[in-house]
Formats: structure tokens, C-alpha cells, sequence
């Protein structure tokens, strides 16, 4: 009797659990039906733009820096060790290119050139003296060789007459004899004489040789020695602005094979735009291409120059390879920027006038597909296929599939499921 109470419990238990399985599987179905009923077939528009005329820019954009431009930023030091004596500008001083900004001690330079200036006055005074005296001894020279001259021919004219004497028996041989003597003597006195005006010639115009070059020399060491002097005064390469100064009045400065950098000097109406342009795009920068950018510091300022020059050598960062664009700025733009600000860079390297502007907004991505909606004569949007051209940051170029005033849709809610003409159109 049990048993057969317990078979016929199992029996009505097995019937419940299969009634409920059958049940939910029912209702799975229902469930899937009704979901998929439900799919939204329909392509709602909401915003939709005419395609128009007008100007396109194609612009990049890029980070830059603030740079000073080449020779704008001088460091100015001395060559001379020492102790720096004087300091006449502190940091941010306005100075103009030839003015003293800093002093050493010369007290060594200056009693050298002293030294220098004594010895050059000395072999001057030789100069001169040797200018006064040699001529007075030559002139001497070619006074007494005249005198001797006039008395060699007075000896002479006695001898002949003489010698005409004594041929006539008018005269004592003896009396030739002496007229003889005394020629002799007078021709050979004005030999003498004649070779000392030649030596007084010679070593007036080799002494004076010697004591030119001498005080060219000295002339030309003590020049050096003022050089030397003037290192001691430093003064402003160029007109700019103190922005470094790396010692300070009282300390000493040692000057080795390099020059000792005191004092930096920066021009501030010279500064430069850094444009770090991605390699992929370099390709589209050119020289005189407008440059659009702005700076934290001015953020409702807009500054903007022309690519000057681009650098033939890359630069990498971060593992990326950059090449640098550089803008000039003008003088008004660089007084109110600092170097090593950060700027943000837009470079407009195309422009166009008076083409068709596609929106860019009506370019849509379904999947891995771009589409582009158009408007039909009903107002129903539909697929075009266009061809384009240069593409703006709101607008790119339009050369066919659709002409001026065509409207495009800009704004869309996309079905789960595109229409088959859709899919047949692409």
C-alpha cells in the first residue's frame, strides 16, 4: 500500500516539473518574438546643412615654444682673472649694445700699460734726437768735404803752375816737390772726407730704420696692452635686457681657455616660434605659411607669423620624430612673450576660395563603413557617394555627387538595421 502511494506521488511530481519546463520555453520564445519585432527600421533626421560656397583652410595643428632667436641672447664674460670691482646692473636692467656693465680689477693692466707707454716715449725721444743731431753732422760732413774739394783744386792749380815753372827754370825742383805734397795731401783729405758724409749717410738712415721699427713695436705692444685693459670693462654686446648673472660684485672670477659668462644679455623684440611638426605631416609645410597661435599667459590674444625657415634636422621626443617649423614674430608679439612659453599652434598650410564646402558633420561611421546622407526630392534621406578634395577642420571640398544648396544630414539617429536600399547603394 505504501509503495504504491509513493509511486504515484513521483508520477505527479515528474508531470509538474515537465509542465514548467515546457512554460519557459514558451516564454523564451514569446520574448524573442517580441523583441525582435521591435527593431527600429527607421532613420530618424534631426539637423540637416545646405552645401554652400566659400573658403577652406587646411590647418594643422602643433605644439611650439618660445625660443630667442639666433645671436638675440648673448652671455658676455670676461678674459681677465680677477675680482670683479664694480657691478652696474642687477637682473631685468634695460641696457643698450656699448655700455659698461661690469668693472674688474686692472690695477696690473693699467701699470703695464704704463710701463709700455715709458718705453714708447723713450725710443720716440731717440727718434727725434736721432732726427736733430745726424743731419747737423752731415750737413758738417758735406760742408768740410766742399772745403776740401775747393783746397784739391787750388793744390791742383798751384801744382800745374808749378810744374810750368819749373820747366822754364823759373822755380826750384824743390818747390814742385812740395806743391806735389800738398796735392796729394788735399786729394786724399777729400777722400776721407767724402767717406765719412757716406757713413754719416748710412748709419743715419739705418739708425733710423731701427728706432722706427722700434717704436712700431712698442707702439704696437702697448695697443695690445690697452686691449688687454679693455677686457677688464665688460659692456653690452646688444641692446636688450639683463636676464643671468652668475656673480656678483666682490667675487672673483678665473678665466681659463673659456671665457667666464657673467652676465646674459636678451633681446626681447628678437624671439621665434618653435613649430614641432609630426613627421607625417612635415611633407605639407612650406616657408611663408601662415601660423595661427596662442599662449596660456594671453589665452583671448591670438599671435600669428609665417614659417621662416624649416629645420633640416629632426628631433625626438618621446620615441615621436618632429621636425621644427620656425616663425618669425615681430617686435610686438616678442615684447609680450617670454622664452620657453608654450604655445598652441594651428598652421594653415592650404587654402582654397570659392569651392564647394561639404560638412564634415555628414560623414557617419556604420561599422567600418563612412557614409554620407543626402536628401532625395521627397526629403527622405539617402546614401551618396561624392568626391572630395581638401578636408577643413568644419568643412572639406567638394568636387562632385552633389551641387550647391543640396542639403546633407548633419545630425541622424541611425536604425539598427540599415534599409536594403542602403546597403545595395554601397
Amino acid at each position: 500500500m505504501f509503495s504504491w502511494v509513493k509511486q504515484r506521488g513521483w508520477l505527479r511530481f515528474s508531470r509538474v516539473s515537465w509542465c514548467m519546463t515546457v512554460g519557459a520555453v514558451v516564454l523564451c520564445l514569446v520574448v524573442w518574438f517580441l523583441l525582435a519585432g521591435n527593431k527600429n527600421y527607421e532613420v530618424e533626421v534631426q539637423e540637416t546643412e545646405r552645401i554652400v560656397r566659400g573658403s577652406l583652410e587646411r590647418v594643422l595643428t602643433a605644439t611650439g615654444i618660445i625660443k630667442p632667436e639666433e645671436g638675440a641672447e648673448v652671455k658676455t664674460g670676461t678674459r681677465v682673472t680677477g675680482v670683479i670691482q664694480t657691478l652696474h646692473v642687477k637682473l631685468g636692467d634695460t641696457v643698450v649694445k656699448g655700455q659698461p656693465i661690469a668693472v674688474m680689477d686692472n690695477r696690473e693692466q693699467e701699470a703695464e700699460c704704463r710701463k709700455l707707454e715709458a718705453e714708447l716715449g723713450g725710443l720716440q725721444a731717440d727718434l727725434a734726437l736721432l732726427d736733430e743731431t745726424y743731419p747737423l753732422r752731415i750737413q758738417e760732413a758735406v760742408a768740410n768735404l766742399g772745403k776740401a774739394e775747393a783746397e784739391a783744386e787750388h793744390a791742383e792749380v798751384s801744382y800745374r803752375r808749378m810744374e810750368r815753372l819749373t820747366e822754364t827754370k823759373s822755380a826750384a825742383k824743390a818747390d814742385l816737390d812740395r806743391e806735389r805734397k800738398f796735392r796729394a795731401t788735399t786729394h786724399q783729405n777729400q777722400i776721407m772726407l767724402d767717406k765719412t758724409r757716406q757713413r754719416l749717410e748710412a748709419g743715419y738712415s739705418l739708425e733710423k730704420a731701427r728706432l722706427v721699427q722700434a717704436v712700431q713695436k712698442a707702439a704696437a705692444e702697448l695697443d695690445a696692452a690697452r686691449v688687454r685693459l679693455s677686457y677688464s670693462t665688460i659692456v653690452s654686446p646688444i641692446d636688450g635686457v639683463v636676464s643671468g648673472i652668475t656673480a656678483q660684485e666682490g667675487e672673483t672670477v678665473v678665466a681659463g681657455l673659456q671665457v667666464a659668462d657673467l652676465i646674459t644679455v636678451l633681446d626681447v623684440s628678437r624671439l621665434e616660434l618653435r613649430v614641432y611638426v609630426d613627421e607625417n605631416d612635415i611633407g605639407e609645410v612650406k616657408i611663408g605659411d601662415t601660423v595661427r597661435f596662442s599662449v596660456e599667459a594671453y589665452p583671448d590674444r591670438q599671435f600669428s607669423g609665417t614659417v621662416a625657415l624649416i629645420h633640416p634636422g629632426p628631433e625626438i621626443r618621446n620615441n615621436i620624430v618632429y621636425y621644427r617649423a620656425l616663425v618669425r614674430l615681430d617686435p610686438d608679439s616678442a615684447r609680450a612673450l617670454r622664452p620657453e612659453m608654450t604655445a598652441h599652434c594651428e598652421m594653415v598650410v592650404g587654402k582654397k576660395l570659392d569651392v564647394l564646402l561639404l560638412p564634415n558633420a555628414a560623414f557617419k561611421w556604420v561599422g567600418s563603413r563612412r557614409i554620407l546622407l543626402g536628401l532625395d526630392a521627397a526629403g527622405k534621406p539617402r546614401p551618396c557617394k561624392v568626391v572630395t578634395g581638401m578636408v577643413g577642420r568644419k568643412y572639406t571640398e567638394l568636387f562632385e555627387g552633389l551641387k550647391e544648396n543640396d542639403e546633407v544630414v548633419t545630425r541622424v539617429t541611425l536604425p539598427e538595421v540599415l534599409p536594403e536600399a542602403w546597403e545595395a547603394a554601397e
